[in-house]
């Protein structure tokens, strides 16, 4: 392979086509999730393939966000480059376009590139790490990365459940002796029912998210029917009392929203709909499930009940970032900086 990668813009009809191809892929990569994640934040989704001469070897979403009346912006790359289309994580090619997306995005357009790496199972994180301080990136000091556990799921099922730990394994015993059904959707109505419970555990402990169940039905229509998000739904007597929104697209699925009310936590409902969902996803052939991060001091019961999976603790690798110049990144951070200020009060 040669080191000269360019850097083509996509329609979203072959993006949709391709991103089934990469097994290192996540629902960040979406382009319908790509398009509304950026329009929350004032920003644009570019999809981009990334070739050498005619032959396809990576994809990356990025999302531009300029500062208004000024020449100033950052290129935001989540979870990408993905570049798994065969064989094994490839270091080189990872290498090759990350310096196609540098070139692109900071040295023709004068952009801050800020690049998230795909998780990859946490498996090569000193690696991908390596290969971003190579080529010049330095980690973003003003972003914490994620926290999250993986669990592998390449082994039988009795294997995974044996290395639960013991309380979390009685509390799925006592769930399934429970009156609780285990449905799988993926129809908007739903996800109407879903948000209802969400949005009253929301109010219950205080707490909102960026992403929640309304952000996530409204990308649901545009997504490829290979590829949709699921919902596994927890019924007691014709009441649904607990649900759990996953992707299960690439190697990885990934746990986005999970809710039970007070009848669905007495049931002990979300242990059994953690064991639908790794069923599910083994079942479908991803090869890790990514827990959907933690923070043990914000939220420790939540750290709790997805540690006693006892998964691998991973954090993300970036992100990492590389600008035009000193006097660009200084704008950018000190902007950054007031708007997060303002966010607080």
């Amino acid at each position: 392979m040669t080191s000269v990668i360019a850097v083509r813009r996509l329609s979203k009809e072959t993006w949709d086509t391709l991103t089934p191809m990469f097994r290192d892929t996540s629902y960040r990569q979406l382009s319908s999730y790509a398009a509304a994640a950026a329009r929350r934040v004032g920003a644009k989704s570019e999809l981009n393939g990334l070739f050498e001469d005619r032959t396809l070897i990576g994809l990356a979403d990025v999302r531009i966000k300029t500062v208004p009346l000024t020449p100033f912006g950052v290129a935001y790359v989540n979870h990408a480059p993905v570049t798994v289309s065969s064989g094994d994580f490839s270091a080189e090619k990872f290498e090759y376009c990350l310096e196609a997306l540098r070139r692109e995005y900071v040295e023709s357009r004068r952009l801050l590139l800020r690049i998230n790496p795909a998780l990859g199972g946490g498996l090569f994180r000193e690696v991908q790490m390596a290969k971003l301080e190579a080529r010049g990136f330095r980690p973003c000091a003003y972003h914490k990365p994620r926290e999250t556990f993986i669990l592998d799921l390449a082994r039988p099922l009795e294997t995974i459940r044996s290395r639960f730990a013991p309380e979390w394994r009685r509390e799925l015993t006592k769930a399934e002796k429970a009156d609780v059904k285990i449905t799988r959707s993926v129809e908007l109505e739903d996800f109407d029912r879903f948000e209802r419970i969400f949005r009253d555990l929301t109010k219950t402990k205080g707490f909102t998210t960026n992403q929640d169940v309304h952000f996530f039905k409204a990308i649901q229509p545009d997504i490829p029917s290979e590829q949709k998000l699921v919902l596994h739904l927890a019924w007691h007597k014709q009441e649904l009392v607990a649900g759990h929104l996953g992707s299960f697209v690439g190697d990885t699925a990934v746990y986005l929203l999970g809710a039970a009310n007070s009848t669905g936590r007495d049931l002990l409902a979300s242990y059994l709909l953690q064991w639908a969902v790794i069923e599910y996803a083994q079942s479908v052939g991803n090869a890790y499930y990514d827990l959907g991060g933690v923070d043990q001091q914000q939220n420790p019961g939540v750290f709790r009940f997805k540690k006693r999976l006892n998964g691998r603790a991973v954090m993300d690798v970036g992100p990492y970032e590389y600008a035009p110049g000193n006097l660009r990144k200084g704008v950018l951070q000190f902007l950054e900086g007031a708007r997060r200020v303002v966010l607080r009060n």
